[in-house]
């Protein structure tokens, strides 16, 4: 099999196909997320499709499939030979699908656990408040790249971070000598996603101040509720947002590599 561009218009009527045909239900990664990269290519069998949209310097594999037969065998006989990324959300002990990407020669590299809040701690905002501002995109951008791993934290491209700077979604920890740390969230209805957190300040009280001025914000804005994500080898962060009410919902988000050969 090998892939063809594609776009998302025929890639949904693709599915639809697939799913009309599909008497014992579906599997699928693809929850009509945002497609970071501008180059969409997909390959299909009768029971199954994958396609494939680019980040960064890799590709990020999503799939749709009423056959876990017909997904094994489509990830095996796939020609690709740049580095691709997938994962797969799991809500059971189902070991179905990462046999799949295993027997493929897809290697695990992480797990992510989200956690969930449903009464965020009541803070009031202080002097210490700071909105990232539209000069602030390539620091923050090269910043997240040094804390996060870009194969599995979903980081966002400089466009939408700038975005999420202008809707204000972007508190910054800032001394004179530049920003230490940031928290990215975005709001979704009355809920807030925190995708990104980070503070590199030698001093606890710097983040506990940026954490407050968080859920200030969220108190002043009516969020009473999120989630987020924390990978399972992070304890400290785990132990961190526990503290401040968060707790394990079960479900997990497993991520698969496969590295690029270049010919």
């Amino acid at each position: 099999m090998q892939f063809q561009p594609d776009n998302l218009s025929d890639i949904s009527r693709k599915m639809d196909a697939i799913k009309v045909r599909s008497a014992g239900g579906f599997f699928t990664n693809y929850f009509h997320q945002p497609m970071v990269g501008h180059q969409l290519l997909s390959a299909q069998t009768d029971h199954s499709l994958l396609f494939l949209n680019d980040e960064f310097d890799f590709y990020r594999l999503f799939y749709f499939t009423n056959d876990l037969a017909d997904l094994g065998g489509a990830l095996k006989d796939l020609e690709f030979s740049e580095t691709t990324v997938a994962s797969y959300l799991d809500t059971s002990l189902d070991e179905r699908i990462p046999a799949r990407f295993l027997e493929s020669g897809f290697e695990a590299i992480a797990t992510y656990q989200r956690m969930i809040n449903n009464s965020l701690p009541i803070y009031r905002t202080n002097r210490a408040l700071r909105f990232a501002e539209a000069g602030d995109v390539e620091t923050l951008y090269q910043g997240l790249f040094t804390v996060f791993n870009k194969y599995t934290d979903r980081l966002p491209t400089k466009d939408l971070l700038a975005n999420f700077i202008a809707q204000q979604q972007v508190l910054v920890n800032r001394n004179q000598d530049g920003i230490l740390g940031c928290i990215i969230f975005q709001i979704q209805r009355k809920r807030v996603n925190v995708s990104h957190l980070y503070d590199h300040s030698d001093n606890n009280l710097d983040t506990l101040m940026l954490l407050s001025n968080f859920y200030g914000l969220m108190h002043e804005r009516g969020i009473r509720s999120g989630f987020l994500w924390v990978n399972s080898t992070n304890v400290n962060v785990s132990k961190m947002q526990r503290n401040f009410g968060w707790i394990f919902d079960g479900v997990r988000d497993r991520c698969y590599l496969k590295r690029g050969v270049k010919r």
